[in-house]
C-alpha cells in the first residue's frame, strides 16, 4: 500500500501541467518522478494486461522525454530505480485490482503519449 501511495503522490506531479511557474522539484524528487512513471507503466503492462504499451526501453526513453520537457535532466540512475519500485510493487501487498485501477487512472495522460506495441 505504501508504495501505491507513492505513486500518488509523485505521479500527479510529473504528469500535471501547471500554468504557473512553480519551482523546479529537487533533483531526488524528479529521480522518484520519473521512476514511478516508469515504474507504474511497467506494472500496468506486465501485470495489469495492457498488452498495447510499448516495449520497456519506449516507455523509458518516452518518460525521459517528459521529463526534459519539463526542463528537468534525467540522472543515470532512474532505470535502475525504477527496477526497484516496480519490484516493491510486486511485492505490495495491496490487491492487485487496486493497483491496476489506481494506476490506470494516474497514467492516463503519460500513456497516451506512448506509441502502441
Amino acid at each position: 500500500m505504501r508504495h501505491v501511495v507513492l505513486l500518488s503522490l509523485t505521479l500527479p506531479l510529473l504528469l500535471s501541467a501547471c500554468q504557473q511557474r512553480a519551482p523546479q522539484p529537487t533533483t531526488e524528487a524528479q529521480r522518484q518522478q520519473v521512476a514511478s512513471v516508469i515504474a507504474g507503466t511497467r506494472y500496468l503492462k506486465q501485470q495489469c494486461g495492457y498488452r498495447d504499451l510499448p516495449a520497456d526501453g519506449q516507455i523509458e526513453q518516452a518518460a525521459y522525454r517528459a521529463a526534459r520537457e519539463r526542463g528537468w535532466t534525467p540522472s543515470a540512475d532512474i532505470a535502475p530505480y525504477s527496477e526497484q519500485l516496480y519490484q516493491r510493487l510486486l511485492r505490495d501487498t495491496t490487491p492487485p485490482a487496486s493497483q491496476c485501477a489506481e494506476f490506470s487512472t494516474l497514467l492516463k495522460p503519460f500513456i497516451a503519449t506512448l506509441p502502441k506495441a
